[in-house]
């Protein structure tokens, strides 16, 4: 038995991934074409840190979750404006995430909260995961917005959003 890669597996995988792909750009297409109104539905569970793209370190030291009101963490946020409903298709955006979060909402899947950081300087948000939750949640409307905060660095948080509410 060889270590060496099979061709076909390879091969398999490509054209397979080629295949997601061209689903992909054909939803992303459609979306473009005739958005549909959805409702983000948030998944706020401890278990739900585990699906954002945040390193293992971080995880290890400890998240919360809190939720404001979406003017609240507007205000809150370093450059709001570049998640503002009119970006949506933007290139400013990857438009194959944009549509996995409408696709994912659109079938009642619940997405797990937006990770912020503090931003060096200001008492700011930076949005470190969930850029486009965020801005496709603007888009749609929504009230009320989740989010996470390293635990054991979440003291700037109450100058940044006020009211922030620990879940």
């Amino acid at each position: 038995m060889s270590d060496e890669p099979n061709i076909e597996e390879f091969l398999k995988e490509r054209a397979r991934l080629a295949e997601e792909l061209k689903l992909m750009d054909k939803l992303v297409r459609a979306y473009k074409n005739s958005t549909p109104k959805v409702t983000p539905i948030w998944d706020t569970t401890p278990n739900s840190i585990t699906f954002n793209d945040i390193s293992k370190e971080i995880l290890e030291s400890g998240m919360d979750i809190y939720t404001a009101s979406f003017d609240d963490v507007w205000a809150g946020i370093f450059e709001p404006e570049i998640y503002d409903k009119d970006t949506l298709w933007k290139t400013i955006h990857d438009s194959r995430k944009i549509a996995r979060v409408i696709e994912a909402w659109e079938n009642k899947q619940a997405l797990s909260p937006l990770f912020f950081v503090k931003h060096g300087s200001k008492d700011l948000a930076l949005v470190a995961d969930g850029k486009h939750r965020l801005t496709v949640a603007r888009y749609m409307g929504c009230k009320n917005i989740p989010f996470m905060v390293q635990s054991n660095t979440s003291s700037w948080l109450k100058n940044a959003i006020p009211s922030a509410e620990k879940i």
